[in-house]
This record gives structure tokens, sequence and C-alpha cells, in this order.
């Protein structure tokens, strides 16, 4: 079986860390961590493209929207999924038209929003790699 790539974008060191710990334990795909969108487009146009990218809406240069367009302009094959303390639904439609293939609120339990992120990304996976 292919082994999946998987990019993490968030701000925050702490959910950075905990994303990448789940992913590992559970053994989901080669894992990469960046603290905002610059570096993780940078790391794009070196060559090296993720099945999807895990991403806050707030990464720092870049608006969520903004950092969408530039992955699917140019990726449209990666597939962006959103994990953000953002609960908001209008939003969420808005980003998944854009092109977004989900949107996970960070509950004030993270553990039980990785759970659901989880169980949404061995989903996706599953059509990445097939």
């Amino acid at each position: 079986m292919q082994t999946s790539r998987i990019f993490i974008v968030d701000r925050n060191p702490i959910h950075n860390s905990l994303i990448k710990y789940h992913l590992d334990i559970n053994k989901i795909g080669q894992v990469s961590n960046f603290p905002n969108g610059q570096e993780c487009l940078y790391r794009l146009e070196k060559n090296t493209v993720p099945d999807v990218i895990i991403t806050d809406y707030d990464i720092g240069n870049y608006t969520g929207f903004d950092f969408l367009r530039k992955i699917i302009d140019t990726y449209p094959e990666v597939r962006v999924v959103y994990f953000s303390s953002l609960a908001d639904p209008v939003l969420a439609m808005k980003l998944l038209d854009a092109g977004a293939s989900d949107f996970l609120v960070k509950t004030s339990k993270l553990e039980n929003g990785i759970s659901e992120l989880l169980k949404n990304l061995k989903y996706i996976l599953k059509e990445v790699i097939q």
C-alpha cells in the first residue's frame, strides 16, 4: 500500500505537535509540520507535494481563503482539510464551496477534535490512494 504524505500547518506549536503525534501513533502517513503557510508553500515549490494538507484557518501571512486558492490553483490534486477553532458554519461552507475537502472544529477538548480529524482523514486518504 502506498504511504500518504500529510502536511500540517498550524501557528500553535502545541496543536501542531499534537496532531502530528496522533497521526504518527496511528501510522497515518508521512507527516511534516509547518508553523505558517509561507513555509508550507515553499516546500510545495520544492516539489514535495502531499496528498493532504491539514491547516488552521489563521496561519499567519495568509488567510484561509488565500492559502486554499494558492494550493488548489497550483496543486489541484492536494486535499485541504481545515482544522480550526473557528466554529463558523458560514465560513466552513464558503471554504468547502471554494474547494476544501473538509472543515472540522477544534473542540474545547482538543483530543475529541483530533479523534474526529483522524476518522475523516482516513476516509479522505482511502479516496486519494485508490
